[in-house]
């Protein structure tokens, strides 16, 4: 089936904000609709994508030509004009459409302040225009790196303008609209997970990004399919494209993580749990709906919903 070439990635976590604020959908299926065609892959129309899916994410928003900064997004298959009415049908359907920005060809970066002025201003514009319910941070390759500093306190001036363009973009669309933009991110294993072995260049790369912006983040799903071996949270290193792979590697942002003489602090402590999570049955991985965790004092974070109650010895942590 042609919805079938409709591409997505593997969701490895999901933040879901409990206030009235958030805007994602529970549960949600997420698809990141291609704007270009190929022999391989042959256009689907943006109305036409399987009703299944609840966000979509376009890609790809990225730098005009000759600037790492100034962002455009031109429909490549139909005019702007059809473009944004297939959108208002998408949400006319419950479904949110959102803006990725950057992608593995389109480096972004914003070195100065006036760079971070100008991709504001430039993002404003294009989520005006189309009417995007939100923005995916997919910024890979040479997009994020690091040279010092720590995860509460970077030091470059890619990281710190990236932080500060996001947090602006937020404050001013909820000024205009009243309603919480939807936040999301996609970044590739390295950026993440790979901070459990390393915390230069692109290794841990999108660590304090998200710790930055950890209050505003509604889905940041993790590039599982892009990816090398990498090491699990228990310390071992795992093959890519393994079932164990992807269990160990499942909620190492959520109770936190050790590097080195480093400790990554989970987000959980933070988002006091109220998250879409997972829990681990029989070696199976099933999505709760919502809400809380619970604790005990000899065990780890367990994911449960409100159906559930906590175990001997647990305490409910809301």
């Amino acid at each position: 089936m042609r919805f079938l070439r409709f591409c997505f990635y593997s969701l490895i976590l999901m933040f879901h904000l409990t206030d009235a604020l958030a805007q994602a959908p529970t549960p949600a299926l997420i698809g990141y609709f291609q704007n270009w065609e190929t022999q391989e892959t042959p256009y689907i129309q943006l109305d036409a994508v399987d009703l299944r899916y609840n966000i979509i994410d376009v890609s790809f928003a990225i730098p005009q030509a000759g600037t790492t900064f100034n962002m455009e997004f031109v429909p490549e298959v139909v005019s702007p004009a059809t473009f944004i009415s297939q959108i208002q049908t998408m949400q006319s359907q419950g479904r949110k459409v959102i803006i990725s920005m950057g992608g593995a060809t389109a480096p972004v970066s914003l070195n100065s302040i006036e760079e971070k002025d100008v991709f504001v201003s430039s993002m404003l514009t294009m989520i005006e225009t189309y009417g995007f319910d939100g923005i995916d941070v997919d910024f890979e390759g040479s997009s994020v790196s690091l040279s010092g500093g720590t995860i509460a306190n970077p030091v470059d001036a890619p990281v710190i303008n990236l932080i500060a363009a996001i947090r602006e973009i937020m404050s001013a669309y909820y000024q205009q609209h009243s309603h919480r933009l939807l936040l999301t991110m996609a970044p590739e294993t390295v950026f993440i997970q790979g901070g459990q072995s390393a915390y230069s260049g692109v290794w841990g790369g999108y660590l304090p990004i998200v710790d930055a912006l950890r209050d505003s983040i509604e889905i940041l799903h993790v590039q599982l399919y892009n990816t090398g071996s990498m090491y699990g949270i228990d310390g071992n290193i795992y093959v890519a494209g393994s079932a164990d792979f992807y269990s160990s590697d499942d909620g190492s942002d959520d109770p936190g993580f050790q590097h080195g003489w480093r400790n990554v602090s989970g987000i959980a402590s933070i988002k006091n749990c109220n998250w879409f999570a997972c829990v681990r049955i029989s070696r199976r991985w099933f999505y709760t709906v919502r809400n809380d965790c619970c604790r005990g004092e000899l065990s780890a974070w367990r994911w449960c919903s409100t159906r559930f109650l906590c175990n001997a010895g647990e305490r409910r942590i809301s």
